[in-house]
């Protein structure tokens, strides 16, 4: 197999748990600890009494990209040529520059080890909304925005980052002149519902609890597959309509993304397929209506929290059956005051409740005891 290009993050440290000339450096020489049976984006490697975690493609369009890190416990240094960056675990100060991040963590129960996040406004977490006014979290700010004295001042272990279409040099660059590792997760590029769940296993290899992320991915895993047997039973398979519009344009998910994949397994029929991608792509107003008036239930309308503000986007929405029937959903019922919404936080850890509660929109008579928790109907 053709090995992907390794992107060089750091000094190459000399003498470790493997031997070999930097070009000839390999993964073949080493045994998989964990093989997602999920997620796509990462693999973990023994090495000695340390890891070695590899991520691959970690940003969108990264074809041919991964990136190494070596996760050194009791001083182990890493292999002979290793391409990569070392990082001492288990790990003690983290920023989190996503709130997915905080919820891996706390999920771990390492939420204690955060000492800073991104935007801490749209952070559902009241754990970490209670230490940051007692002042054990701050804000770092995002991007370019990026507060650095305060960032030196933090002084992490480690920076948790994501990456769009690229490398995030702006931050990157400059983070890394300041002596602090940089690590890219890569779960918001699963499209697979349980494979961003599993990166709680690549996660807590930082923080040497990787058997126990390994038992809560095995438990999430079991609920989840027995919630979509249950919905893969039913009888209909209702037509579902996604997002609202944007300006000009009302952007949609491919066929392949996880929220689709979510629709499909809540017993669904998404009714924009056509676009064999895991990429959102636009589609025309006019569309976008024709399409909508096709399915019988309309799911995350934007920022909507009522029908009220869903008519306001377009008058011509009350004709809409899913209106008109008031089978109109959103993801915001867990919304902090500036809009960030817990959906996107702990539900990307707990995909056995998001679709706990598409079943119960979709198919109310097979769940007819469980209470929407991520979603809420429009009044």
């Amino acid at each position: 197999m053709k090995r992907l290009f390794v992107i060089l993050l750091g000094a190459l440290t000399l003498a470790g748990c493997g031997s070999g000339r930097a070009d000839l450096f390999s993964l073949d020489a080493y045994d998989r600890i964990y093989t997602p049976s999920r997620a796509g984006g990462f693999d973990l490697y023994a090495c000695g009494r340390s890891t070695i975690l590899q991520v691959r493609e970690p940003w969108q369009g990264a074809r041919g990209v991964e990136m190494l890190y070596f996760l050194s416990r009791g001083g182990e240094k890493a292999p002979d040529g290793f391409p990569g960056i070392v990082v001492e675990v288990p790990l003690r100060r983290v920023i989190c520059m996503s709130s997915t991040y905080v919820a891996l963590l706390d999920t771990l129960g390492r939420d204690s080890c955060i000492v800073g996040v991104s935007g801490v406004q749209y952070i559902s977490n009241p754990l970490i909304q209670s230490r940051f006014s007692r002042g054990e979290v701050r804000d770092v700010g995002y991007e370019s925005g990026l507060n650095y004295e305060l960032l030196t001042e933090l002084a992490p272990d480690v920076l948790f980052i994501y990456g769009v279409q690229g490398e995030n040099s702006l931050v990157t660059d400059k983070v890394r002149e300041l002596g602090v590792k940089v690590v890219y997760v890569g779960d918001y590029l699963e499209n697979s519902p349980l494979g961003k769940a599993e990166w709680l296993v690549a996660t807590g290899e930082f923080f040497d609890r990787r058997p126990q992320a390994a038992a809560i991915y095995a438990d999430i895993e079991k609920e989840y597959e027995e919630v979509r047997q249950l919905a893969q039973a039913a009888v209909s398979r209702p037509g579902v309509m996604l997002n609202a519009p944007w300006r000009d344009a009302w952007f949609v998910p491919g066929d392949r993304s996880y929220i689709v994949r979510l629709i499909d397994d809540a017993g669904g029929d998404y009714v924009c397929r056509g676009d064999d991608s895991d990429r959102s792509r636009p589609i025309s107003s006019e569309e976008a209506y024709i399409l909508a008036s096709k399915a019988q239930f309309w799911l995350s309308p934007g920022s909507a929290n009522s029908l009220a503000e869903v008519m306001a986007l377009n008058p011509k929405f009350g004709n809409i059956p899913a209106v008109r029937q008031g089978h109109v959903y959103n993801n915001n019922a867990r919304q902090t005051p500036m809009g960030g919404s817990d959906f996107w936080e702990s539900g990307t850890v707990a995909p056995q409740m998001v679709l706990k509660d598409l079943v119960r929109i979709l198919h109310p008579e097979l769940l007819p005891d469980h209470e929407l928790y991520y979603f809420k109907r429009l009044e």
